[in-house]
């Protein structure tokens, strides 16, 4: 089964949409999540969840409290959840692994220390590197969320980030197609880092609608993803 146990964000990633959430940060206590996830377990017999939140470990407090809840009420119950470079310490980590977290996804976008400057401000790529060691030390699985396509890309950096995905041996990862959004950052100058084809059937991060001024066609843009 899948959750949402919160809404928004308190960081100001350049391609993420704020016209509804703005930079509130909303959610759930941790005690309706365990009982959220107790009935699903209870009444239709789930047995893993995947928790969709943009960032799960943003409010220490109430996963301390969850993953308290968990483990001392335990429901034999495993989950999948995102944290961010620098929402994740040794010691958040040992609570989620001890409640039944079974892989972590961090949201990574590019391996070219420029473009995440521009961005993602504020991850850097050696704190990728030792959050997705962190997490495997403990035995859990190391998913990377990354994005092909964003304004300033290029072949190069394409490169680099193939380069740098291969090197952190994920267990599992996810590679998105940047679709610019009217309520994000970098709306406000998308048509002039490059083209768009503003068709809102395609606008859904599974097709090439914008191709930055540093790659000449969506066709190079579709095998570089193959590839």
């Amino acid at each position: 089964a899948t959750m949402v146990t919160s809404r928004g964000c308190p960081y100001q990633c350049s391609y993420c949409d704020r016209s509804v959430f703005k930079r509130e940060y909303r959610y759930n206590s941790a005690e309706y999540i365990y009982e959220h996830m107790k009935y699903l377990s209870t009444r239709f017999g789930v047995r893993h969840i995947n928790i969709y939140d943009d960032l799960f470990t943003a409010h220490r407090e109430r996963i301390t409290k969850l993953c308290e809840f968990l483990t001392s009420k335990p429901i034999r119950m495993q989950f999948n959840c995102a944290v961010r470079v620098g929402h994740a310490d040794d010691e958040l980590l040992q609570m989620l692994k001890d409640a039944g977290a079974l892989q972590i996804s961090v949201g990574i976008e590019s391996g070219d220390p420029d473009l995440l400057k521009i961005h993602k401000p504020g991850v850097y790529l050696e704190d990728v590197s030792d959050t997705v060691r962190r997490i495997q030390e403990r035995g859990m699985r190391a998913k990377g969320l990354f994005m092909m396509g964003l304004p300033g890309e290029t072949v190069a950096s394409i490169q680099k980030t193939s380069d740098f995905v291969i090197s952190l041996g994920l267990d599992d990862m996810n590679m998105s197609k940047f679709t610019p959004f009217h309520g994000a950052p970098v709306w406000k100058t998308i048509l002039e880092q490059g083209t768009l084809d503003e068709d809102w059937r395609k606008m859904n991060c599974l097709n090439f609608v914008f191709v930055p001024k540093g790659i000449d066609s969506k066709e190079t843009l579709d095998q570089l993803y193959k590839k």
